[in-house]
């Protein structure tokens, strides 16, 4: 005979159905080569937690259901023995009703949950003994489906609300009531009802089921659908290392056969050398530090015109949004510099002027004028420092605009930024890169910069200018240079204040310049 007074604990014979067939469009890039299940949230995989929390309350038996890129789903099986996987080949046809119609031989004591869904600890239970949703409750209007209860217990599932417990994504069914669930199934999919979700079943037929509420806390459980909710959730991918892979993903290169990144440095942007498979890659990402400074639309465009002159490297991907772009790598190219770019001169101004003479014509203007209010505009905005004597210094500039609009100004397509580093060498061919600054504008801006940018002496510039004149260059066009080289020191150093009130430190680059502007201008005004 039994003690009255002892306690007999009946161990349910529980397993796990977790639907992860779908593509998870609204993550996109991540789930072109990614399934969303399998995308990791601080170094494990969504789908992978959950596995371990529901090993962890001693399930023996779980059931994924796949589709989508099936195969990054194998490894699974062979890591963990309780697993077994279906495969929904209508997954692409029907909402998740068929993949729970494809495992319904599985349903007993059940739980059913969603294969991306993201636990912040383990909130499974072993000893339930009633059909339940693990459910947090949102005061706020939102759009999910609410649970409207009586104590707890389920009498009706709207779509929309407030004060409302809502679906989560996890449920537990016990046998009897997933019975009933696996007959609802049969006649769903016979129906054709493909746009139904699984939980239509129990939305539609509530009152034929007895389902309570366990409530969970709201930071148990969080819902990842789009990519500025996954950045929330994990810093990873605010990180610059992420970006690389994020723009590489939206390119439609397949992220797993990236042998290696290197960075490659860069001042208006961070450039990275990509290996892929047996090419190489430069992939360029355009800090948010140059946002509202650069006229990314118009930069796209400026590039495909200047592609019949086969003076640029060749564009693969280019994303006018945020100006990142990925180009191909020339292979053992060199970067000109300070030294190098005086041993091009002949080079350097045949590939600019065929750029001048091309008549081609870009839809901006590049206005050095505008540049500058724009840039004074951002640095108040941004609530910014002026150099020491700016005021004095701008009086001048004002000067020195007065006198370039008696001079002829003669419009033509212009790169706009001849830094040594913009131009590449390969074998007997130069290159001319980076077409951000690009608009029409007076040619002698490009010359000026690049002497400028290269510190030229005297006999080094008039050598230079010989080169790109085929003889002397006129009173007038050296008169331009020299105005140039002054507004481009100006306009630079206002660069540097903008990028460095955008936390980019540049040293003293900034007031050099500014200086230098100072210097010239005395000798001009």
């Amino acid at each position: 005979m039994y003690d009255k007074y002892c306690i007999f604990i009946i161990q349910i014979d529980m397993n796990a159905i977790i639907i992860a067939a779908g593509i998870g469009n609204r993550l996109r890039p991540l789930t072109y080569y990614t399934p969303k299940p399998l995308i990791k949230v601080f170094g494990k995989s969504l789908i992978e937690r959950n596995i371990e929390y529901l090993l962890e309350i001693g399930i023996k038996e779980i059931i994924i259901v796949v589709g989508y890129m099936k195969d990054e789903f194998f490894f699974l099986e062979k890591k963990y023995r309780e697993i077994k996987l279906i495969f929904n080949d209508k997954y692409k046809d029907y909402n998740n009703i068929y993949s729970l119609y494809l495992a319904k031989d599985y349903l007993k004591d059940t739980y059913i949950l969603e294969g991306d869904i993201f636990l912040k600890r383990n909130i499974f239970k072993d000893n339930l003994s009633n059909s339940c949703y693990l459910s947090k409750k949102i005061q706020v209007e939102n759009n999910e489906w609410q649970l409207i209860e009586d104590n707890l217990k389920i009498v009706d599932i709207e779509i929309g609300g407030k004060n409302n417990y809502i679906m989560s994504g996890i449920s537990f069914w016990t046998k009897e009531e997933s019975q009933k669930i696996r007959r609802f199934l049969e006649k769903y999919v016979i129906d054709k009802e493909k746009n139904c979700y699984w939980d239509d079943i129990i939305k539609d037929n509530i009152k034929d089921f007895f389902v309570r509420i366990i409530p969970i806390s709201k930071n148990d459980i969080i819902e990842i659908d789009t990519f500025e909710e996954l950045k929330e959730v994990d810093s990873y991918y605010k990180k610059r290392e992420f970006e690389v892979e994020r723009i590489l993903m939206d390119a439609n290169f397949n992220i797993n056969n990236v042998r290696d990144i290197k960075n490659l440095g860069g001042m208006t942007n961070k450039n990275y050398l990509v290996t892929f498979l047996d090419k190489k890659y430069v992939l360029r990402h355009s800090e948010t530090a140059t946002k509202g400074m650069l006229d990314r639309f118009s930069e796209a465009k400026n590039s495909k015109l200047i592609r019949k002159l086969n003076i640029d490297v060749n564009q693969i991907y280019y994303n006018e949004e945020t100006g990142d772009k990925i180009s191909e790598y020339i292979e053992n190219a060199e970067t000109l510099n300070n030294d190098t770019a005086k041993l091009n001169f002949s080079e350097v101004a045949n590939i600019l002027r065929q750029l001048h003479t091309s008549e081609i014509i870009f839809q901006n203007e590049f206005n050095v004028f505008d540049e500058i209010r724009k840039y004074e505009k951002l640095i108040y905005e941004a609530g910014a420092k002026f150099y020491e004597e700016y005021e004095n210094v701008k009086r001048k500039i004002k000067e020195i605009e007065g006198i370039l609009k008696k001079l002829n100004i003669n419009l033509v397509p212009c790169h706009n930024d001849t830094v040594p580093e913009n131009f590449l060498r390969k074998d007997n061919k130069i290159y001319l890169i980076d077409w951000e600054y690009s608009g029409m504008n007076d040619p002698m801006w490009d010359l000026a910069a690049f002497s400028l940018e290269n510190e030229l002496t005297n006999e080094e510039e008039i050598s230079f200018f010989e080169c790109y004149f085929n003889g002397s260059i006129s009173k007038e066009n050296y008169q331009k240079v020299q105005i140039f080289k002054i507004l481009q020191d100006f306009l630079w150093s206002l660069w540097t204040i903008l990028k460095e009130a955008k936390g980019v430190s540049f040293g003293n680059y900034g007031i050099k310049r500014f200086k230098r502007c100072q210097k010239m201008l005395e000798g001009m005004i």
